[in-house]
C-alpha cells in the first residue's frame, strides 16, 4: 500500500508539473515569436515554413527610432498614461477609503451605481464622449485622453482600494483617533501606508490596461496626442507588410509596463497577502 501510495504521489507530481510547463511554453510563446521576429530582416520574417536559425539584426529597431514617427507617438502615450494612471488613482484611494470607513446613506446602491460605469462597452460612450469633447475643443488633446482614462479606470480603482482600506484594523485607525489624529492624519500616517502594497497593485493594472487602449485613443486623436497603439497597425498594408519592424515596435512597448511591474514587485507580493494576516 505504501508504495503504490508513493507511485500515486509521483505520477500526480509528474502530471502537475508537465501541466504546468506546457502552460508556460503557451504563455510565453507568442513573447519568443515577437522579439525573433523582432531580430529578422523582412525576407526572413515572412518566409514560410518560418526560419528558426537566422542572422539577428538590430536594423528593425533603427528603422522605428530613427526613421518612424513611432518614438514621438510612444512618448505620447508614457505621458498620458503616466498622468492618469496618478491621478485616478489619488483620486480613487480617496473616494474606496470614503467608502470603506465612512457611513454614508445608501451607499452600497452608491457603489453599486460606481462599479455600472465599467459595465458597458467601451463603443456605447465612445460618441457622448467624442461629442463632450469636441465641445470643449479637446480632440486630439493630452488633457482628453487623461479624462477619459482617469473615468475608464476610476471605478476599479474604487472598487479594489475599498477592499484594501477595508483589510485594514480598524483596531489602529481609532488608537490613532484617541492619539490627537484627526481623519486626514489617520489616513494620510496608518491607512494609507498600510495599504500602500494594494494601492500599487491597482495603479499595475490600471497601467497595464491603459498602456494598451486602443479604442478611445482612435477615436479621440488623429496627431498631436495619438499614441502607439493606434501607430501600429500603420505597420500592416500598403505597400508592404512590416511585420520585423512592428515586431520592434512592440518588443519596445512591453518594456515599460515589464519595468513598471519589475520595480513594484515586491508590493505585489504584499499585496496578494494583504488581510490574511491580521
Amino acid at each position: 500500500m505504501k508504495h503504490r501510495f508513493r507511485a500515486r504521489l509521483v505520477v500526480t507530481d509528474i502530471l502537475k508539473y508537465s501541466i504546468l510547463v506546457v502552460a508556460s511554453v503557451m504563455a510565453l510563446f507568442p513573447l519568443y515569436w515577437i522579439v525573433m521576429t523582432s531580430l529578422k530582416l523582412p525576407a526572413d520574417s515572412l518566409s514560410m515554413p518560418p526560419r528558426w536559425i537566422f542572422e539577428p539584426t538590430l536594423r528593425n529597431f533603427r528603422i522605428i527610432f530613427l526613421e518612424d514617427p513611432y518614438p514621438r507617438f510612444l512618448l505620447n502615450s508614457l505621458i498620458i498614461v503616466t498622468s492618469s494612471v496618478l491621478l485616478v488613482v489619488l483620486i480613487g484611494s480617496l473616494a474606496g477609503y470614503v467608502l470603506a470607513r465612512f457611513r454614508i446613506p445608501h451607499k452600497e446602491s452608491f457603489f453599486f451605481f460606481i462599479l455600472t460605469t465599467r459595465m458597458g462597452p467601451p463603443v456605447a460612450f465612445a460618441v457622448p464622449f467624442y461629442i463632450i469633447m469636441a465641445g470643449l475643443r479637446l480632440i486630439d488633446s493630452y488633457l482628453a485622453m487623461v479624462l477619459i482614462y482617469i473615468l475608464y479606470n476610476l471605478a476599479f480603482v474604487i472598487w479594489m482600494t475599498r477592499g484594501f482600506f477595508q483589510e485594514v484594523p480598524l483596531d489602529v485607525e481609532e488608537a490613532a483617533t484617541l492619539d490627537g489624529c484627526s481623519r486626514l492624519e489617520t489616513f494620510l500616517r496608518i491607512a494609507l501606508p498600510l495599504a500602500t502594497p494594494g494601492i500599487i497593485a491597482t495603479a499595475v493594472f490600471c497601467f497595464i490596461v491603459t498602456w494598451n487602449e486602443f479604442f478611445y485613443a482612435m477615436v479621440l486623436t488623429s496627431d498631436a496626442a495619438k499614441t502607439f497603439t493606434v501607430h501600429m497597425p500603420s505597420f500592416v498594408g500598403a505597400p508592404r507588410m512590416r511585420w520585423s519592424e512592428m515586431s520592434a515596435a512592440s518588443v519596445v512597448a512591453i518594456i515599460p509596463a515589464i519595468a513598471f511591474a519589475i520595480a513594484v514587485r515586491k508590493y505585489l507580493v504584499r499585496a496578494f497577502t494583504l488581510g490574511t494576516v491580521r
